[in-house]
């Protein structure tokens, strides 16, 4: 089956970390950690509020260990670089379950000046 990806546009959104990164298990019984294609680097959850308008919701994005920077603690305003929203769909035990599953290449600071000078004041 052919793989459909959307990419958001995101004009207007704003993207806040409201669970910082966490390790993907991929198997919670065996404790395995996912990794991307390459068999080598290790994916970890985001979870994002995701801003537009008057309306908000959280959505988890998946990202490679080398998409994540220092600075994305709770509260930091982020950029998702190269977005993709896929859909998804389970049916088990007569009920059916869909929906989107996030992944980008990296995530950025919105504002990268904003992140020391909050850890300069706190050292303070």
């Amino acid at each position: 089956m052919a793989r459909i990806t959307v990419r958001p546009d995101l004009t207007g959104v704003t993207h806040i970390v409201a669970v910082p990164p966490t390790v993907k298990v991929k198997d919670m019984e065996t404790g395995e950690i996912a990794v991307d294609r390459d068999g080598k680097t290790r994916l970890f959850t985001v979870q994002l509020m995701e801003t537009f308008g008057l309306q908000a919701q959280v959505i988890k994005v998946t990202v490679p260990e080398t998409g994540l920077i220092d600075g994305l603690a709770l509260g930091a305003i982020v950029r998702p670089v190269g977005l993709i929203a896929s859909p998804w769909g389970n049916a088990f035990g007569g009920q059916v379950t869909v929906g989107l599953a996030y992944r980008a290449e990296s995530l950025e600071l919105a504002n990268p000046t904003a992140a020391p000078a909050k850890a300069e004041a706190a050292a303070k």
